[in-house]
C-alpha cells in the first residue's frame, strides 16, 4: 500500500472498525458463555467496567492494541438487539513489528452486534505513520477527523455522510461523505471535495483540486473526479465540464485526463487559456506542469498588453518550464487543421498592425524563456498566412507555402519570414469610387521577409528561384526578385522580364516603382512595345502597324511608359526601320522621339505595287534603304519629320548628301515609301553615281523628294558637277535623276553657267 498518500488514509479507520468489531464479537461470545459477572473475564481479555485495555501479538510482534476508559453493555430486549457503548476509545495499529503506528481515537463508540456495525457519531481523528518509540516521522504524518462515522464488519466497508477533514505534511482537504471498502482498496469521496496537494517540504505552492465525486483506486494508483472537477495551482488553472482521472506516482500526482476542460495560467502580464475535448495534464515529482496535451477541438489563447494569440486544432502539446513557483509555457504544437490567429491590440500613439492567421496542418510556436513572449513559429506542412488591415487604405495579403518559419521579436512582434514553394496574393483597397483594382500575384521557390517593428508592415521582401509577377495584365520574371516596401520598388535580377499588353523588357536587372509604374533595365536591355490601338493613324518612324524593338545597355521608362529613355549601344526598330544612337528617348505622350550621340537611323522603302494594287512577285521586290548619320536628331511625329544636326550625312543608293543639318519627312506606314523628302542646310553637298558617271553637287540649301527624284539646290553657290556633262551654276538648280533632266535658274544679275564637258 502506497501510505504517502492522503486519500488511503481512510482506510486506518476501517482498519480500526475492524478491530473494534473483532473485540466487541469476543466480548458478546464471552458474556454468552461466562459463568456469574462476579467471576473473572475470561478469554484473555482483560479490564473492567473502568479502565479496560486489550493487546494481540502475534509472531512476537504486535498487531493491535485498543484502550478505552469505560464500557457499558445495554441488556438485549425483544427487538432490540444488544449495543455496546465504550468511550473515550484507543487503538493502536501498529506496523512494522511495532516501530510504527496508525492511531484512532474516539469520544464515543456504538457497536451493534447483530447487525454487525460500529458507529461513532462524535467525532474520530485518525493519525497514521505515529513512531512508537523516540524517532522522528519517517514519512508524511497524516491525520483523518470525521464524524458519523459507520463500519459493517461483514463487508468491512466503512462510511460516513458527514464532512471529513485530512491534514498530512502541509496538505489539507475535506469532503462532505465518503465511503471506503477494503476488498477493492477503493476509497469513495461523495461530494464537495477539496484537496490542497504540497510537496513534504511545503517549497511549491499546492495542487487544490475540488470535485463533486472522488473515487481512489489504490491499486491502480488512480482518482477518478467526476462528474466535473477544477485543479489550481498559482496561476494556473484547470476546469473539466466532463470526468476527470488523476494518476499518482509516489504520493505525487503526475498526470490529470480531463474531459471537454479548459484552463488557464493568468499572470500578471500574460494570460494563457486552454481547452479541449479530451486534456491531459502531466507534472513533475514537484507538482510542476510540464505538458498540457489536447485532444479534439483544441484550442489556446494567449493576451498580453500587445494582442492576443489564438491557436485552434484537432490536437495540441504545450509544453512547460518550472520557473520557481511557476509552469511557463516553452512551446505549444498544433496538429490538425491548426490556425493561428493573431489579433493586435490598440497601443497609445501606435497604429494598429495587421490582425494575422495562419494555417498548416502542424504548427509549432516556441516561446521565448519566461513563456511571456513568443520567439518562434513553424508552420510544418503547406499552409497559407494572411495579413488582415487594420486601418483604411492598407492592403490585405495572402501567403501560401510548403513550410514557413516565423521569427518575432519584443513584444510579439514578427522580425522576420521565411517559406518556400511560395505563392502571394495582395488584394488593394479602391483608390475612388467603383475603382476595381487587379490583386498582385508573386511566386517563387523561396520567400524572405524583413517586418518594421514600429508599423508591423513589411519592409523587404526577397523571393528567389523561378519569381512570377502578376497586377492585371502586367506580369514578370526573374531568377530573383526583392521588395522595398517603403520605396514600393520591386528589383528583378538574372533573367529578369516584365511584360504587359503593350510590350515586353528583359535585362541581367530590372527595377520596378509598383506605385508610378516606372521601371529601371540595365545589362542587355531587349524591348519590345507594340503599336499603340489608340491611334487613329499610324506615324512613319518606329511606330507603325509593326512591334518596336529596342536594345540598350540601360533603359527607364516614366509616365505609365510614354516616357523611354535608352542608354549605351542603344538600338530601336521596327520592321526595316531602324536607329542607333548611345541615347535614344521615346517621348509618347508628345510624339517625339531623340537621339544623340554617332546617330545612325534607316528607313526602308516598302515594295513597289503594280498599277492594280496588287504586290509585286517577291523576286522584282526591291528594297531600298535610306540611312542617315549625325550627332543629333529630334523627330516629331505630328510633322513626320526628324531633324539630324550637328553635321549629317544621308545615304540612298546612288545618292550622298552632307550638310550641317538635315530633316527627313518622312510618309505614313501606309505608303510604299518611308521617306518623303529630305531638306538639307549648311555646306550641302551632293554625291550621285551610276556607272560610268558621278554627280557631285553643292550649295546652303538643298531638297530632296523621292517621288519623282528631284533635286532641288538653292543658297550660297549651287553648283553640280557631272562627269559626263561638266559644272553647271545657278541660283537654283533643279534636278531629276528619273530622267536625267537639269533646270537652271540663273541670278537676276547673273546668268546661268554651264560647261559642258565632250567626248572624246
Amino acid at each position: 500500500m502506497r501510505r504517502t498518500r492522503w486519500l488511503i488514509l481512510a482506510a486506518i479507520l476501517l482498519i480500526m472498525f475492524a478491530v473494534v468489531s473483532t473485540y466487541y464479537a469476543g466480548v458478546e461470545r464471552a458474556r454468552r458463555d461466562a459463568p456469574p459477572p462476579v467471576k473473572p473475564l475470561q478469554g484473555g481479555l482483560e479490564g473492567t467496567a473502568e479502565g479496560w485495555h486489550y493487546r494481540h501479538n502475534e509472531g512476537g510482534c504486535p498487531v493491535f492494541e485498543a484502550r478505552a476508559k469505560r464500557f457499558r453493555q445495554e441488556a438485549e430486549q425483544p427487538g432490540h438487539p444488544a449495543h455496546m457503548q465504550l468511550e473515550d476509545v484507543g487503538l493502536m495499529l501498529f506496523k512494522d513489528c511495532g516501530r510504527t503506528a496508525d492511531q484512532v481515537t474516539s469520544a464515543k463508540a456504538e457497536y451493534d452486534a447483530e447487525a454487525g456495525t460500529m458507529f461513532s457519531d462524535g467525532e474520530v481523528q485518525i493519525t497514521m505513520g505515529v513512531p512508537t518509540g523516540d524517532e522522528p516521522p519517517a514519512g508524511r504524518l497524516v491525520r483523518i477527523v470525521s464524524s458519523g462515522v459507520r463500519f459493517d464488519t461483514k463487508t468491512g466497508k466503512a462510511s460516513t455522510d458527514r464532512e471529513a477533514t485530512f491534514g498530512f505534511a502541509k496538505s489539507d482537504g475535506k469532503a462532505v461523505g465518503a465511503e471506503y471498502d477494503p476488498n477493492t482498496r477503493e476509497l469513495h469521496l461523495k461530494s464537495q471535495v477539496a484537496l490542497n496537494w504540497r510537496k513534504i517540504d511545503g517549497a511549491k505552492p499546492p495542487m487544490h483540486i475540488e470535485t463533486t465525486d472522488l473515487v481512489y483506486r489504490e491499486r491502480d494508483a488512480n482518482v477518478a473526479l467526476s462528474p466535473s472537477a477544477k485543479l489550481t495551482r498559482d496561476t494556473l488553472r484547470m476546469d473539466s465540464a466532463g470526468p476527470a482521472l488523476v494518476t499518482l506516482e509516489k504520493g505525487v500526482i503526475r498526470r490529470v485526463e480531463a474531459q471537454n476542460a479548459s484552463g488557464i495560467q493568468d499572470d500578471p502580464d500574460r494570460k494563457v487559456e486552454y481547452g479541449a475535448d479530451a486534456l491531459t495534464m502531466l507534472m513533475d515529482e514537484d507538482g510542476q506542469v510540464t505538458r498540457i496535451e489536447g485532444a479534439h477541438n483544441a484550442r489556446l489563447v494567449s493576451t498580453s498588453e500587445t494582442g492576443k494569440t489564438r491557436v485552434t486544432s484537432d490536437r495540441s502539446t504545450m509544453d512547460f518550464a518550472a520557473s520557481g513557483h511557476q509552469s511557463n509555457l516553452t512551446l505549444a504544437l498544433a496538429i490538425g487543421n491548426a490556425v493561428v490567429e493573431s489579433t493586435p491590440l490598440a497601443a497609445k500613439g501606435a497604429n494598429l498592425p495587421d490582425t494575422r492567421i495562419l494555417k498548416s496542418d502542424t504548427i509549432q510556436m516556441r516561446m521565448r524563456p519566461g513563456g511571456k513572449e513568443i520567439a518562434n513559429v513553424e508552420a510544418q506542412a503547406p499552409g497559407t498566412l494572411e495579413f488582415i488591415p487594420n486601418r483604411p487604405g492598407e492592403p490585405r495579403r495572402l501567403l501560401q507555402g510548403d513550410y514557413m518559419w516565423i521569427v518575432y521579436g519584443p513584444n510579439n512582434t514578427i522580425d522576420t519570414f521565411k517559406s518556400v514553394n511560395v505563392h502571394t496574393r495582395t488584394e488593394y483597397p479602391p483608390r475612388k469610387k467603383d475603382e476595381k483594382r487587379p490583386p498582385r500575384l508573386t511566386g517563387s521557390r523561396d520567400l524572405f521577409a524583413r517586418f518594421d517593428p514600429q508599423t508591423q508592415q513589411i519592409s523587404s521582401l526577397e523571393q528567389g528561384v523561378d519569381f512570377r509577377y502578376e497586377e492585371g495584365d502586367h506580369k514578370a520574371r526573374a531568377d530573383n526578385a526583392s521588395l522595398d516596401q517603403a520605396k514600393d520598388r520591386m528589383t528583378l535580377s538574372g533573367s529578369a522580364r516584365v511584360f504587359d499588353s503593350t510590350g515586353s523588357t528583359a535585362a541581367d536587372r530590372i527595377v520596378m516603382n509598383q506605385k508610378s509604374g516606372d521601371v529601371v533595365a540595365d545589362g542587355h536591355v531587349n524591348s519590345t512595345r507594340l503599336p499603340d490601338k489608340k491611334q487613329d493613324s499610324n506615324p512613319a518612324m518606329l511606330s507603325g502597324d509593326q512591334p518596336m524593338q529596342a536594345k540598350a545597355d540601360h533603359m527607364t521608362t516614366a509616365d505609365s511608359n510614354l516616357q523611354i529613355h535608352y542608354q549605351g549601344n542603344a538600338v530601336a526598330w521596327q520592321g526595316g526601320n531602324r536607329v542607333e544612337a548611345d541615347r535614344i528617348d521615346f517621348d509618347r505622350d508628345n510624339g517625339a522621339m531623340r537621339a544623340s550621340g554617332t546617330v545612325v537611323s534607316q528607313f526602308v522603302d516598302k515594295s513597289k505595287k503594280d498599277k492594280d494594287g496588287n504586290p509585286l512577285p517577291k523576286e522584282k521586290q526591291v528594297s531600298i534603304f535610306t540611312v542617315v548619320r549625325a550627332p543629333a536628331m529630334v523627330y516629331i511625329d505630328d510633322d513626320r519629320m526628324a531633324d539630324y544636326t550637328g553635321g549629317a550625312v544621308l545615304s540612298r543608293p546612288n545618292l550622298v548628301v552632307k550638310a550641317r543639318e538635315i530633316k527627313a519627312y518622312l510618309k505614313d506606314a501606309k505608303s510604299d515609301s518611308s521617306l518623303d523628302k529630305a531638306i538639307a542646310d549648311g555646306a550641302v553637298a551632293i554625291d550621285q553615281s551610276s556607272p560610268g558617271r558621278t554627280r557631285v553637287s553643292s550649295s546652303e540649301h538643298a531638297e530632296y523628294y523621292t517621288a519623282d527624284q528631284r533635286i532641288f539646290l538653292t543658297g550660297g553657290h549651287p553648283q553640280m558637277v557631272d562627269s559626263v556633262k561638266g559644272t553647271t551654276k545657278g541660283r537654283e538648280l533643279t534636278y531629276f535623276t528619273i530622267d536625267d533632266r537639269l533646270l537652271v535658274n540663273g541670278a537676276e544679275s547673273q546668268r546661268s553657267e554651264s560647261v559642258i564637258r565632250r567626248k572624246k
